[in-house]
């Protein structure tokens, strides 16, 4: 395969489909169901190509190609004669569907100890599936049901050889450290098997929960999807350079399961998103795991493990963790209370002109805390922090004028400051970034 600039251009992102399903009614392709397929420049328009019988290994019941409700022809030569090997056009940042003809669906199976494929019965009537879908379990993608329970007519096909994947093998080792205590229900996804890159697996088997910000265990169950609802470009986008190793689109990925933006909230994908980033050593993926042990969101909350996470950040200059290291040392969470350590850490990020760490040093002064009291130092920082837009400090200062506290007594100045902060934007202090 020929090496070129962006890797996005040296795959196509494919996802399986039954071909008893109108093409109207597929649901909306989700993350956990994309496979990638080399491409290659066609010798002769060197436009990117795909090989049919790459495809073939990947989903060897697969019958044709579809975009959306067309169905994407081999390309043909001046004669119309199918060119060999027969081959389709590729189709950047797009999710084409492979439509499969099986009477077995495969569907993939995960427990703590093992993950195999095991065959289910037999697909229902698609009436079935609609009755299924109508019980009102809002989600962004569908979960294959136990085989008791109706089952999902979409699901991969049997795949048994060499589509391109090229991060599948889940957490590593450093996930399995760092998030084995997360609470989990048996039939939730257990360690993933260490895969090479000739392997066909989805991009992640993680299934959304019906609670979300627990810390007790949290039960999955079946998802549904609108079947006309178009397919977000930006989310396809940003999986299939997560999924290609990009630590920003994993960090982003990340934030679309913590926000149940475009995707079912989930803070135990979103996890797994930020570890990957993490491992590639990223300081806002390592910043976010903190903060999810922080504030308890999916796991047990644990400041020691926030704080660890946040040293990791923190050191390569990410300043919204050397705001919650100082918020820690602070509060004495997680760590012994020490207003000294606070300050050095709100002063790293203060250096950096960061308004919230520059609003907590005027604190200190304001109350004296660890330090004596000093109106005149907590009104030349509250002011710092005011100039950069901070709706608290500038309500702050606008007292501070007020009664004359640090800095001279001036009533008209007081109302300007207190105008700026009820016309400014009220972000919470502990936001992500």
């Amino acid at each position: 395969m020929l090496q070129r600039d962006n890797p996005q251009e040296n795959v196509q992102a494919l996802r399986s489909v039954d071909k008893s399903i109108p093409p109207n009614s597929v649901p909306c392709v989700t993350p956990d169901e994309i496979y990638h397929v080399d491409t290659h420049p066609d010798p002769d328009t060197q436009k990117e190509i795909v090989l049919w019988d790459d495809i073939l290994q990947a989903f060897n019941n697969a019958v044709q190609v579809r975009h959306k409700t067309k169905v994407v022809p081999f390309l043909k030569g001046k004669d119309f004669a199918i060119l060999q090997p027969r081959r389709i056009a590729a189709m950047p940042n797009t999710v084409l569907d492979v439509v499969v003809e099986t009477s077995t669906i495969v569907r993939r199976i995960a427990s703590p100890q093992d993950r195999q494929l095991e065959p289910i019965p037999p697909m229902p009537p698609l009436q079935s599936y609609d009755s299924s879908m109508s019980a009102g379990i809002a989600s962004s993608q569908i979960v294959p049901p136990t085989p008791s329970s109706s089952t999902s007519p979409r699901a991969p096909s049997t795949v048994n050889s060499t589509a391109r994947r090229d991060v599948v093998h889940g957490f590593g080792v450093m996930t399995t450290d760092n998030n084995s205590h997360i609470k989990r229900p048996s039939s939730a996804r257990g360690p993933q098997v260490q895969l090479n890159d000739q392997t066909a697996v989805a991009v992640k088997d993680l299934p959304a929960p019906q609670s979300v910000c627990s810390d007790r265990s949290q039960s999955r169950g079946p998802q549904s999807s609108t079947a006309d609802t178009p397919v977000k470009k930006d989310l396809v986008q940003t999986s299939i350079s997560a999924s290609l190793g990009d630590k920003l689109a994993q960090v982003a990925l990340g934030d679309m399961y913590r926000d149940g933006k475009e995707v079912a909230q989930d803070y135990e994908a979103a996890m797994d998103w930020y570890l990957k980033a993490a491992e590639q050593g990223d300081a806002a993926g390592q910043h976010r795991i903190g903060r999810i042990y922080h504030l308890g969101l999916g796991v047990d909350r644990d400041c020691v493990r926030a704080m660890s996470w946040y040293l990791k950040s923190a050191e390569q200059g990410y300043v919204r963790a050397q705001v919650n290291i100082g918020t820690l040392y602070k509060t004495g969470a997680g760590v012994p209370k020490d207003y000294a350590k606070a300050m050095l850490w709100f002063l790293k990020a203060a250096d950096q002109g960061y308004a919230i760490a520059q609003y907590h040093i005027g604190l200190i002064y304001d109350f004296g805390r660890g330090v004596p009291r000093d109106f005149a130092k907590a009104a030349e920082w509250y002011l710092k922090a005011a100039e950069r837009g901070h709706a608290t400090s500038q309500t702050n200062i606008s007292i501070f004028y007020k009664h004359g506290r640090g800095l001279p007594k001036d009533a008209t100045k007081s109302d300007e400051w207190l105008q700026k902060s009820l016309a400014n934007e009220r972000k919470p202090d502990d936001e992500w970034d």
